[in-house]
């Protein structure tokens, strides 16, 4: 089972339309996927289910022993989870902070997990205790980004904060891959996409998700894209994404992975 966190310091880059419609590919190429929310502002668990109030959420887990297995939820898409998130965990930072022990939480809850290929962790867009606790429990990190001018500066800050991470946690924290978003073709867009590869080389996919409104239309509409709009040009990138995510966890290049 591979825990993926998906990570940027910085809001708008497009983070959990990431995590979802790679969440969507990999299921519908026949891998078990589950999402963990672990963002307050709920935008995977509105997306994935319809609705943001939920009976129980990720803040029960963190903050009230309730088992993860309890609170995960089946979503519109065949093999598909979601372990949803709740406006509660707003405060998780503060009230986690002084806690012992609080950078495991969330990996202690998912000992005894089973049954899933991949486990996709949405984070929030600042490096609290929360995004440490997707640290603490993956596998992978992969770092969603978009092609603006203040990229690169965003990504010197979130690479120290890993570092210390690892060096203050002994923890591994590999990068999977970053993830170029918002690709508007032009000329800035292409200097800041050639200035990331050549800063990151293979890191960086070969995959690059334009700017494509039926990709937020299809969110708005809690749809999947590869439902709403299969011949877009942001599900056919989403598609390549979800193809080379499986070639670099599996090794394999995967023709399957196809919306349907």
């Amino acid at each position: 089972m591979r825990v993926i966190a998906f990570c940027n310091n910085k809001g708008g880059v497009t983070k959990t339309t990431t995590t979802i419609n790679l969440a969507y590919g990999l299921a519908r190429a026949s891998r078990r996927v589950l999402v963990i929310d672990m963002d307050a502002q709920c935008n995977a668990s509105y997306t994935l289910s319809s609705h943001i109030e939920h009976q129980s959420s990720l803040f029960d887990v963190l903050m009230n022993g309730v088992k993860l297995v309890d609170v995960i939820q089946p979503t519109k898409e065949p093999r598909l989870h979601l372990a949803p998130s709740s406006i509660d965990l707003s405060s998780a930072d503060v009230r986690m902070a002084a806690l012992p022990g609080r950078e495991q939480k969330l990996k202690r809850a998912m000992r005894g997990l089973d049954g899933y290929d991949y486990v996709l962790v949405d984070t929030p867009p600042h490096l609290g205790v929360l995004t440490l606790n997707a640290f603490v429990a993956c596998t992978d990190v992969i770092i969603p980004l978009a092609l603006t001018t203040y990229t690169l500066i965003g990504i010197a800050i979130l690479e120290n904060t890993m570092q210390e991470l690892r060096d203050n946690l002994d923890i591994a924290l590999p990068i999977l891959g970053m993830v170029a978003n918002l690709d508007d073709h032009t000329r800035q867009s292409g200097e800041v996409l050639a200035s990331i590869r050549q800063n990151f080389g293979a890191l960086v996919f070969d995959s690059v998700i334009p700017r494509n409104i039926k990709v937020e239309e299809a969110h708005n509409q809690t749809m999947c894209l590869f439902d709403y709009a299969p011949t877009s040009t942001g599900a056919k990138a989403y598609l390549g994404l979800v193809q080379e995510v499986i070639a670099r966890v599996e090794g394999v290049i995967q023709d399957g992975a196809r919306p349907t």
